[in-house]
């Protein structure tokens, strides 16, 4: 997947809502069966954080909208759809098959070393790197983010 939601996804409210992780995983399937035999490595989801924030949170991607929460939601999602996609794959394909996630990381630094700065790290850390990594590491959202975007969201839709 690479930023390119079918319309009729997105009109049922696209990655903010669960079930277009559940089309992902079917998608997965179908692409598995028709390529599996000549595709050795696979990648489900390409830069999930840009679907993610830059399509639902600050709208310069497609779909171009702009809120917290339906980011947030999106970007769980997304790694909902990455988990039962390669699920999916490893099922479908050969015990040969490589199956990953592509990330756009983000070295950060503080500018200085004032809490403040080191706090302001922590958390564009954890909205930019560890709400991707924490899920497919260690199985959980970081603790910090979820206190962190406790105005925005309690996360009952995890």
């Amino acid at each position: 997947y690479h930023w390119d939601l079918p319309q009729e996804l997105e009109d049922a409210g696209g990655w903010p809502e669960r079930d277009t992780a559940h089309r992902f995983a079917e998608y997965a399937g179908l692409v598995a069966g028709a390529l599996g035999d000549r595709v050795s490595t696979w990648t489900t989801l390409n830069e999930p954080w840009c679907a993610a924030f830059l399509g639902y949170g600050n709208g310069v991607h497609a779909p171009g909208r702009t809120s917290d929460l339906a980011a947030l939601r999106a970007a769980h999602h997304l790694n909902l759809a990455h988990g039962a996609g390669a699920r999916v794959l490893r099922e479908r394909l050969p015990d040969t098959a490589e199956i990953s996630l592509t990330l756009n990381l983000h070295a950060l630094r503080p500018l200085t070393d004032t809490e403040a700065d080191r706090d302001a790290v922590r958390r564009i850390d954890a909205v930019a790197n560890r709400i991707f990594l924490d899920p497919v590491f260690h199985g959980r959202l970081p603790e910090d983010l979820v206190a962190d975007t406790a105005a925005v969201t309690d996360w009952s839709f995890v």
